[in-house]
């Protein structure tokens, strides 16, 4: 999953740790209410000044910890 194009660098979403709130929903393949719904259930919400961003990590393991598979 391919996340920006900063010049002739490309980023995808499973290399980055921090995600926006765009970039989450992408990742989750989910809206952006479920999304924020979801990073702050998880814990996973990181505020940086006004930013909101999600920490993928911190996600991943939440979704591995409450799998009902």
């Amino acid at each position: 999953m391919v996340a920006r194009d900063k010049g002739n660098v490309v980023i995808s979403l499973s290399d980055k740790r921090l995600l926006s709130m765009d970039e989450f929903a992408i990742y989750t393949s989910m809206g952006m209410n479920r999304t924020r719904e979801l990073a702050e259930l998880s814990g996973a919400l990181f505020r940086a000044g006004r930013r909101l961003l999600v920490d993928r990590a911190k996600f991943d393991r939440w979704c591995d910890e409450h799998d009902e598979a």
